[in-house]
């Protein structure tokens, strides 16, 4: 149960990270979607292997083989958002019935970037998953 909840307090503070970055690259700037989206994702990667593995997970596995463990899980985690960021970017921009929630969530922020943060939440799901039962598993 404690590596759930300091699993957590990392993926926020990773969350926060990538989202920053996007934020910065896609809404400020007006970078490309998917290219902002990866630097927020390898932004918060980082952050989310050295924590994982110094202050939760307290590994003492070979560096070596861990790092090519995460960063496997990264891309297979990644390839899963970018799928959903992918389908909800389209379903937000595209779709009739959803014309409405569109129109008003663009008060706010691009619909793009909510797609952002739905691809994020998938990519926190399945990336805890593999790196608990994969990369830093003792």
């Amino acid at each position: 149960m404690l590596h759930f909840i300091k699993y957590n307090i990392i993926g926020v503070l990773n969350t926060l990270i990538t989202l920053a970055v996007v934020w910065v690259l896609h809404q400020i700037l007006d970078w490309n979607l998917e290219l902002s989206n990866f630097l927020g994702f390898v932004a918060g990667g980082v952050n989310s292997y050295i924590c994982n593995r110094i202050w939760n997970f307290k590994s003492t596995n070979k560096k070596s083989t861990e790092v090519v463990r995460f960063m496997i899980v990264f891309l297979v985690s990644y390839g899963v958002n970018l799928a959903a960021l992918e389908g909800s970017a389209y379903v937000l921009t595209n779709a009739q019935w959803c014309a409405n929630f569109s129109a008003w969530i663009s008060q706010f922020m691009k619909p793009t970037y909510l797609a952002n943060v739905i691809a994020n939440v998938v990519y926190v799901l399945v990336s805890f998953m593999l790196y608990k039962k994969w990369v830093f598993r003792k």
